[in-house]
């Protein structure tokens, strides 16, 4: 695994360095290792072990016998499956180049292997003694970050980036073009393109809000793995970063529209200096901003589910004699 994943760090680096929305691949193997780092106690707690052995005929140890054939099968499917994957996508990878296909190929080889493998594996502790059906799969879900991740810092394929472009850069004028309607602005919409007194403005593939999407779906991937262990709040948490991101980059379109019909569309590159430094003109710029208020959204959700409500009795009603010195 160790060699496959330095494999795939080198096919994917190519895409980090040309892809400025997928820049953040360089901090992926930092995340993945610090994952493993922190979760490291508990996989090894897992599967060491102690007392006596225990049998494989025990119920209680190898849980329903259909599910764990079930799951043996299905683990054993992705094993071999992810295998021929790397394999296709290694060597078509050689024969063609660098390409889009080769790497969506290697990169689902990896996870499906590692998920796999991670629960093939994890079938007996250190002693020799069985591990329960459930604490397996348990083992395996602490791979699901370091396994997914992979997936999502390679770029999806060109058909499927145009049209959720294009998808979303509709919805981003349309929502623009209505509210500056209510708002009284003389503004007409034809497709992404909105006409504007001093000059048109288009809604292009850098405005649609997909790069910010895919960022945000690296952080509340990240974010779900370290704070939530809750497989529903994981998933709730990347829905919400997807949809913040939306929001966010309809706040982001609806300024720079405005700016564009106060100043003219040459305003947007405008560049915005702040004690002295230039931080990009005013398109770029609202874009870091647009992500930066998507991760502080995500870390406010984040503390929210993370609160623990206790009740406290009040002192006088405190049955002593129910108090012991443990």
């Amino acid at each position: 695994m160790a060699g496959l994943t330095l494999f795939l760090i080198w096919d994917q680096h190519y895409w980090w360095k040309l892809r400025d929305e997928y820049s953040f691949g360089f901090i992926v193997p930092l995340f993945v290792a610090y994952i493993l780092f922190e979760r490291w106690p508990e996989l090894s707690k897992g599967l060491v072990g102690g007392g006596e052995p225990r049998k494989e005929s025990s119920a209680e140890a190898v849980g329903p016998k259909i599910l764990s054939i079930t799951l043996h099968v299905l683990a054993v499917l992705m094993v071999v499956g992810g295998m021929l994957s790397f394999l296709v996508g290694g060597l078509y990878r050689a024969m063609e180049g660098q390409n889009l296909i080769s790497s969506n190929s290697l990169a689902f080889g990896y996870a499906n292997i590692l998920l796999g493998g991670a629960f093939l594996y994890a079938d007996r502790r250190s002693d020799g003694a069985i591990v329960p059906l459930n604490e397996r799969w348990h083992l395996a879900l602490l791979f699901l970050f370091p396994a997914l991740i992979w997936m999502l810092s390679v770029p999806m394929f060109n058909a499927i980036h145009k049209m959720i472009s294009t998808f979303l850069m509709n919805k981003v004028a349309v929502v623009v073009y209505y509210i500056f309607d209510i708002l009284g602005f003389a503004v007409v919409r034809e497709g992404s393109v909105l006409k504007l007194p001093l000059g048109d403005v288009g809604v292009e593939d850098a405005c649609s809000g997909i790069r910010s999407l895919t960022a945000c779906l690296f952080a509340g991937s990240f974010l779900g793995a370290v704070y939530f262990k809750q497989l529903w709040k994981k998933v709730f948490l990347v829905g919400t970063a997807m949809l913040f991101a939306f929001i966010n980059n309809i706040f982001r379109s609806l300024f720079l529209t405005a700016w564009a019909y106060a100043y003219g569309p040459g305003g947007l590159e405008d560049h915005v200096t702040i004690l002295g430094i230039d931080l990009g003109n005013v398109h770029d710029f609202t874009g870091w901003v647009v992500l930066g208020m998507t991760v502080i959204c995500l870390l406010i959700l984040v503390k929210i589910f993370s609160i623990q409500l206790e009740y406290k009795l009040p002192e006088e009603e405190i049955d002593e004699s129910t108090v012991t010195d443990k």
